[in-house]
C-alpha cells in the first residue's frame, strides 16, 4: 500500500528508509502513527511517540542525510538520533 508520502513524491523502493527532521531518527518508509486530527482528519505521523513530525513533509529520504554525513550508516539504527548539524 502506498504511503501519503508516496502518493505526494512517488514510490519508494523496499527497505528505503526515512529521516525525521523533527526528531532527528529514521525509519522505515512504510513505518508510521495514524494521528486523527480535527482539521485534517487522520495523518501519517512520525512512529516515534515522542516525536510531533509527519510523516510526509517532514520524512527526508536517508540517503539526502548520508549525502550530507557521509559517516553515518547505510542502514541505520531505528530510535538513535543521527543529528543534521553539530550540537
Amino acid at each position: 500500500m502506498q504511503t501519503e508520502r508516496e502518493k505526494m513524491f512517488g514510490d519508494l523502493p523496499e527497505g528505503t528508509f526515512l529521516y525525521c527532521i523533527h526528531c532527528e531518527k529514521a525509519y522505515p518508509k512504510d513505518k508510521y502513527r495514524v494521528m486523527s486530527d480535527i482539521d485534517f482528519g487522520l495523518m501519517q505521523m512520525c512512529p516515534y511517540d515522542d516525536c510531533d513530525g509527519d510523516a510526509v513533509m517532514d520524512a527526508w529520504e536517508w540517503d539526502r542525510i548520508r549525502s550530507e554525513h557521509p559517516e553515518y550508516p547505510e542502514i541505520p539504527e531505528e530510535g538513535k538520533e543521527y543529528p543534521m548539524y553539530s550540537k
